[in-house]
């Protein structure tokens, strides 16, 4: 069915058609109880105004606007929940608060009236505007934009809105405030401040560097004294420069970074621990305005997605991966199932390959006679080139790295291809040593090749946009361009673009349909042409007429002009693997995940896929048609989950590896919290088959991100009508979570909220709030990157947060995951870690490059790197998770991963939570049993239970004291089938690993 949600924002009514699933769903999740109201008395980096005609307190908590009278008490919410304020300040006659807000996707500043109401938008387009002041006389306001390339001071007329830019230095320069005068306009430049005299354009330094970071300055009412925020070892302090001197007044040591609102020539109200605080620079002296403000939260339960973990049914194949057209029309070669499959339009698919081994990018020869892909097979992943008709096979790369993502050269000698580092090469088939065109680039899609062989054609992000890059092949120049002002192709991945075969036209996506772009003499040579409506993905010439692509899990041809478009049916299907496994495992100890202290001596008996009984140890137990395992001196545990995986981020440069690397470190779980959507499919249908090795896969598509993008497992959406084609493609690709990302509009995340759970799935981001009152079910990491900045947070502060996040999270049932990249600080206190025969098997070179660097930078031997972090961070990060816990909030164990190193990390999590604090049965639950709780099948999987399906860990030692020893794997159950880790190891022992 479909049913329509109309949301209001300033009057301006936004409508979604919704389309449903009517699938059976399961059990409500628990701990959502419908409206609740959570009242805090602290707020983490709240930011304050006053008026100046009536002296009323409006402050930003979280996201949300508060009134209050000056002297403090119970806290009004004011304004549109989607406001999303930042940085308000009252006009000079206080009848309306200024703020920069990001309701249509960028930041713009707009005005609301004292009570929140009345929001009026001053400036507009594709640039971010940010930090409003009001001009003394109140009829202009200052900000920073940088709608010029370059962070730059800029003033708005209030009532015509005419521009004007006020610095044009190559620096960057924010966060202004207006003189009283009106004559200048102080800001933020580095770290210092400076001025800048509007009549003459001269600039002087009001503060200079060298007194420690400066952040968010304010000038006194009678200009003698300018109030900022200085940052240092003592952490965040507020100072006063005056007369040429510094110094620091009050006594807080985190005051948010906001600026400092004057009541008087002598006293400033600001935000700082958690307090709404006023200070008299004088003396020094300082008091507390107490407040309590209460937020409303919609947290209604749903109907969860029904997993058929038993089904044998076979299932349509929708996992398909980088199809290609012949150039005849006639054949499409794609990836499923983790082969390669060859398939003559109309008629049925057959294998190209089958082996366990990971095939990736296939592509044709311009004569349609080979196809060229890449595979692991050899060890690490190489280029090969088969002959189609006769399947005559050659290498064409054995370099130690891993080499993807081939396209021809059009005279078939020679292929193109991007390694492990995002380089680009051509090499010739003849052989010889690789030629470099492009150093590294930021994820970029695939090549393709000029059909007159002298350009290369790919997407790269430059600015925050997937731009089409064009590179001479002979020289390496390069030229790169937005395929539409302010539009990015769709993803860097099999998105395009793509030459026609007369190398008139790129083909592409963008918005998530195709397009066609005019391209001649080296460059665009008109605008771009939608050829699709519907959702359209990895686009593939035949002919010069015709185009190939994929909607949510259909294959489509079209012609060039989008007259006519047909189906491409795949007749390919699966079922999910069902083991016929009657095991007998004794276990000398069980840790069951629901009980805090093991059992001992027990039997498990697995029929299938599922635990049958567990009972007391007996040794006559094993008869006919049974296996016996023996664990007698192990434990036995859940498998582990990891809750934030990109998994496929890796994945084709790892191949077969990443599953038996997880697997061999107990991990029979992940969830992806971003990937490219038919890759993350593939993987978790190929899971599922038992076509592949690995742990359970739920799976996502890209991030839906704002009209910006930097991952290249994001996808930025523009309008309205592409978000319902996202919509449409979460729905009929079935994922299992959707994640809405930095720059995503917050009314379209409720939207997005309310449509995935009447699919039955959960949702996720970076945000707390207003998030956690729409539904949202997960926030990713305990302080992560956001629209703001990586520094700076709504939920964190120089403090950590305070308790309006513990208490909003707590309450609310929202999860929230660890993702302690600190914790490599603990590699100091195990190295041996890094020479564990998983990590010599089966990492590769580069991944055991990164964890000796993580090892040597936890040694102090070496430097660290920006995800780096020390005992005493993850020793503050845990403390989070302890306050969180004893609210009883929700915490997911969760890595980032391949962000951080894969598999390695969770255990990392793991054991920082323990040293820190967190009990053992905490920690043990945050990996197994809560996790299979939020995912919507705690009936199923998290815990070692008769009727549960029989996901197993079996490790030396009892993690139930020593979380450590849940590395110390043996073995692991998965499924219902056993595997060693010998035997997980086997395939690649005294192999090479790719790069």
């Amino acid at each position: 069915m479909r049913t329509a949600k109309t949301r209001r924002f300033g009057g301006v009514a936004l409508v979604c058609l919704l389309a449903v699933s009517s699938a059976t769903a399961a059990e409500a999740e628990p701990g959502r109880g419908g409206p609740t109201t959570v009242t805090v008395e602290e707020g983490t980096n709240l930011a304050v105004a006053v008026s100046p005609r009536d002296g009323r307190i409006v402050f930003d908590l979280q996201g949300q606007l508060f009134s209050m009278p000056r002297a403090g008490g119970a806290a009004t919410a004011i304004g549109d929940d989607f406001l999303d304020p930042f940085w308000p300040v009252f006009s000079p006659d206080g009848g309306r608060i200024a703020l920069q807000s990001f309701v249509e996707g960028m930041f713009h500043i707009r005005t609301v009236d004292a009570d929140g109401r009345d929001p009026r938008q001053l400036t507009r387009g594709e640039y971010d505007d940010l930090y409003p002041a009001w001009s003394p006389d109140g009829k202009h306001i200052a900000f920073t934009s940088d709608r010029q390339g370059t962070e730059d001071i800029w003033t708005v007329d209030v009532a015509s809105g005419e521009l004007k830019r006020i610095t044009s230095a190559r620096t960057r320069e924010i966060q202004p405030t207006w003189a009283p005068d009106g004559r200048s306009i102080a800001y933020v430049q580095g770290n210092s401040v400076e001025s800048v005299d509007l009549a003459t354009g001269a600039v002087r330094t009001v503060v200079p560097a060298g007194q420690g970071a400066v952040a968010a300055p304010s000038w006194s009412p009678d200009g003698r004294r300018l109030a900022f925020v200085r940052g240092g070892p003592a952490g965040r302090t507020l100072a006063v420069a005056e007369s040429g001197a510094v110094r620091q007044v009050g006594t807080f040591d985190d005051v948010f970074q906001f600026p400092p609102r004057w009541l008087s020539a002598d006293e400033v109200i600001y935000g700082a621990n958690g307090r709404v605080v006023v200070t008299h620079v004088g003396s020094a002296s300082t008091r507390v305005v107490p407040f309590k403000a209460t937020f409303s939260l919609d947290r209604r339960p749903y109907q969860r997605k029904d997993y058929d973990f038993d089904s044998r049914r076979e299932q349509r194949v929708r996992g398909i991966v980088s199809p290609a057209l012949s150039p005849d029309n006639r054949t499409v070669v794609f990836k499923a199932l983790n082969d390669l499959w060859l398939m003559p339009v109309g008629g049925p698919p057959k294998r190209l390959t089958r082996d366990q081994f990971h095939e990736t990018d296939p592509v044709w020869s311009r004569d349609g006679a080979r196809i060229a892909y890449a595979s692991d097979k050899a060890g690490t992943e190489d280029l090969y080139a088969v002959e189609v008709a006769t399947g005559k096979e050659q290498r064409v790369t054995s370099l130690p790295g891993a080499e993807v993502a081939p396209t021809w050269s059009p005279d078939g000698r020679a292929l193109a291809f991007q390694d492990q580092n995002a380089q680009t090469f051509t090499v010739d088939l003849a052989g010889g040593t690789p030629t470099r065109v492009l150093g590294p680039q930021n994820a970029p899609g695939r090549p393709s090749w000029s059909p007159d062989g002298r350009t290369l054609a790919l997407t790269v992000n430059v600015a925050e946009r997937n731009q089409i890059l064009l590179a001479d092949v002979a020289s390496g120049r390069t030229r790169t361009f937005e395929p539409v002002p302010f539009g990015s192709v769709s993803t860097r991945g099999d998105d395009g673009p793509l030459w026609s075969p007369d190398g008139s036209l790129l083909a592409f996506s963008m918005d998530s349909t195709i397009w066609v772009l005019p391209i001649a003499n080296g460059g665009p040579s008109g605008p771009p042409r939608q050829v699709t409506r519907e959702a359209s993905d990895a686009p593939s010439w035949g002919d010069a007429k015709t185009l190939l692509y994929l909607n949510n899990g259909r294959l489509r041809l079209t012609s060039v002009d989008g007259a006519k478009t047909q189906d491409v049916p795949v007749d390919l299907g699966y079922a999910r693997d069902q083991p016929d496994t009657r095991l007998v495992i004794h276990a000398g100890r069980l840790w069951d995940g629901r009980n805090a202290a093991p059992r001992t001596d027990v039997d498990i008996l697995v029929v299938g896929n599922r635990i049958q009984k567990i009972e007391p140890h007996r040794p006559d137990r094993v008869g006919a048609g049974w296996r016996f395992v023996d664990a007698g001196k192990l434990t036995v545990t859940p498998g582990l989950v990891d809750m934030h995986v990109h998994q496929e981020m890796r994945s084709k440069f790892v191949g077969d590896r990443l599953g038996r690397l997880l697997l061999s470190y107990g991990i029979t779980t992940t969830r992806s919290t971003g990937d490219p959507a038919y890759r993350a499919l593939e993987d978790r249908e190929s899971l599922d088959a038992g076509a592949r090795t690995g742990p359970r896969f739920f799976m996502t598509g890209e991030m839906l991100e704002g009209s910006r993008v930097g991952w290249e497992f994001a996808r930025p959406v523009r309008g309205e009508q592409q978000l319902a084609l996202e919509l449409s493609r979460a729905r009929e690709l079935d994922y299992d979570l959707v994640k809405t990302y930095e720059r995503f509009p917050f009314d379209w995340q409720a939207r997005v909220t309310d449509f995935a759970h009447r699919l039955g799935i959960p949702t996720t981001s970076h945000y707390l709030y207003p998030g956690v009152a729409h539904g949202v079910d997960g926030k990713e990491h305990l302080t992560g990157p956001t629209k703001w900045g990586f520094a700076f947070a709504r939920d964190s502060s120089g403090n950590g947060p305070y308790k309006d996040v513990i208490q909003l999270a707590a309450r609310s049932g929202m999860a929230v995951s660890t993702t302690l990249f600190s914790s490599s600080s603990l590699l100091a206190d195990d190295p041996a870690v890094v020479e564990d025969r998983r990590v010599r098997t089966l990492y590769t070179d580069q991944e055991r490059q990164v964890l000796n660097a993580k090892l040597l930078c936890a040694q102090g031997k070496g430097p660290c790197g920006f995800l780096d972090g020390s005992p005493e961070q993850a020793r503050r990060q845990v403390d989070i998770v302890k306050r969180l816990l004893a609210a009883g909030g929700t915490v997911l164990a969760g890595t980032d991963a391949p962000l951080d190193t894969m598999a390695v990390s969770l255990h990392l999590n793991l054991r920082a939570m323990g040293k820190y604090g967190v009990t053992p049965f905490q920690v043990l639950q945050s990996t197994t049993l809560v996790p299979a709780r939020h995912l919507g099948v705690e009936d199923d999987l998290g815990s070692v239970e008769e009727g549960k399906l029989a996901d197993l860990l079996f490790v030396e030692g009892d993690p139930s004291r020593d979380v450590a020893a849940l590395a110390n794997v043996r073995s692991v159950v998965k499924n219902g089938r056993v595997s060693t880790v010998d035997e997980l190891l086997a395939p690649y022992a005294g192999r090479p690993a790719s790069g």
